[in-house]
């Protein structure tokens, strides 16, 4: 992702730079257009990033996956830990809202702010070492959520014989809301590893902000070189010779106020969904009944699945471009909003011919859409109204089930159970009190073409 994004940056600044004459100064219409670019160079990268750009030999990256990770040992402090990962895949990194993008052509330098309401990542890790006097080790599956990461990324670019281009300086800043991780085997796991893996999720993000300013630095450098071993690459001359046809074939103008109004509209409602108890979300107890013939004598038995929780509708986020449009004296916005990675669990009691087993139940539903439709009549001066409201897109439920041992032959009839709660559940969210808390935030953001 840092090799397209940090080529979709240079491509901007040098197609900026070869339609000007370099003595004239930049006006400000000047740089909208520079910044209007780029946000639109950056919303087809994200669009393209589920399929990849075969014209530049790169592969898909959503979910992007990386067979192994080796990070260097880390002697840093009271801190010496060794840590490698294998089978990495990290999901949400094509829902990022471009919140600013900002070029200089008298600089070279670009500034981009990218928010991603939600990344998710799954891998099997490996770790060894300590923290002051105390141990740390243990290896297994590891899964990590990040909520309301933003990424600010300012660099400054040189071009080398006008065939090369290298980041001069990068700075990169990382805030995010909330972390929650899970490190299976952690410390040998049981009692220890529970509580271990408590106050990582209760102290992640106080960690990551004192360290922060540590830490940064460091990784401002190793980014800096990375990127540039990347762009050395690459000759200029095949990038202005149509190296590209895949972006300058697709790149489509975006409508700048439509999508900062949706943005404004989302960044609004993600707090009332979670002041609503929608995030996480419960999800009422269910059973199953199940059968099976011994001898000839159908034997009954029953399952029950409780404490369910549902965690990622406070993630939602415009998911495209948005269209703004005249229809008489009404202006009306149209755009795709999405949720993605909405992850949640049970808990699980199965009983047959006196066997009982308690067991663990996850899922996943990757993607979610809705289409809506915002209108207000400017001659009137009317509050902006909700026209139109639909979920045109559930991904399938992902179900994971553990611990059934002596009855794992329960699987699909449980499973069953949990796809259609799940799906009830979102889909009623969405539609009632989503909608309804979207409704009352539309008068909290002036509507393109309002005062």
């Amino acid at each position: 992702m840092l090799k397209l994004l940090s080529l979709a940056v240079a491509c901007c600044l040098l197609a900026a730079v070869s339609c000007r004459n370099a003595e004239t100064p930049l006006s400000d219409p000047d740089l909208d257009t520079i910044s209007i670019y780029i946000k639109a160079t950056l919303e087809n990268l994200r669009q393209a990033m589920p399929h990849g750009i075969p014209e530049l030999m790169i592969p898909p990256l959503e979910p992007l996956s990386l067979p192994v990770i080796d990070i260097p040992r880390i002697k840093e402090g009271v801190a010496d830990v060794q840590l490698n990962m294998r089978n990495f895949v990290m999901n949400g990194l094509s829902s990022f809202v471009v919140r600013d993008a900002k070029g200089h052509t008298g600089s070279m330098s670009i500034e981009l702010d990218l928010f991603f309401p939600q990344v998710a990542a799954r891998a099997d890790y490996n770790l060894d070492g300590k923290i002051l006097i105390f141990p740390l080790y243990g290896s297994g599956p590891a899964a990590i959520q990040i909520n309301d990461l933003s990424i600010r990324f300012v660099a400054s670019v040189s071009i080398e014989d006008f065939t090369r281009v290298q980041l001069n300086n990068l700075q990169v800043d990382l805030t995010f809301s909330q972390v929650q991780m899970y490190l299976e085997g952690i410390v040998g796991g049981g009692n220890l590893g529970s509580v271990v893996n408590t106050l990582l999720n209760a102290m992640g993000k106080l960690i990551y902000d004192r360290l922060k300013g540590n830490l940064l630095p460091e990784v401002n450098r190793i980014l800096r070189t990375v990127i540039n071993n990347e762009l050395a690459k690459v000759d200029l001359r095949d990038i202005l010779g149509g190296m590209l046809p895949y972006s300058s074939n697709r790149l489509r103008p975006v409508d700048e106020s439509a999508n900062n109004y949706v943005d404004r509209l989302m960044a609004n409602l993600r707090p009332l969904i979670h002041a609503n108890n929608l995030d996480p979300i419960s999800i009422p107890e269910q059973r199953v009944s199940f059968s099976k013939k011994i001898l000839l004598v159908t034997v009954w038995g029953s399952a029950r699945m409780y404490n369910g929780l549902a965690y990622g509708l406070s993630t939602i986020h415009r998911a495209g471009n948005c269209n703004i449009g005249a229809q008489g004296t009404n202006v009306v916005v149209g755009c795709v909003i999405g949720i993605d990675n909405i992850r949640g669990s049970f808990d699980s009691r199965a009983e047959f011919m006196g066997i009982g087993v308690n067991a663990g139940i996850s899922f996943l539903v990757s993607r979610v859409r809705v289409v809506f439709r915002v209108s207000a009549d400017v001659a009137a001066g009317s509050s902006p109204r909700l026209d139109h409201f639909a979920i045109s897109e559930v991904s399938p439920v992902a179900v994971s089930i553990s611990g059934l041992g002596p009855l794992d032959w329960i699987l699909t009839p449980v499973a069953n159970v949990v796809v259609n709660a799940v799906q009830h559940l979102i889909v009623a969210a969405i539609e009632s009190p989503i909608r309804h808390e979207l409704s009352k935030v539309l008068g909290s953001v002036s509507i393109p073409g309002f005062p």
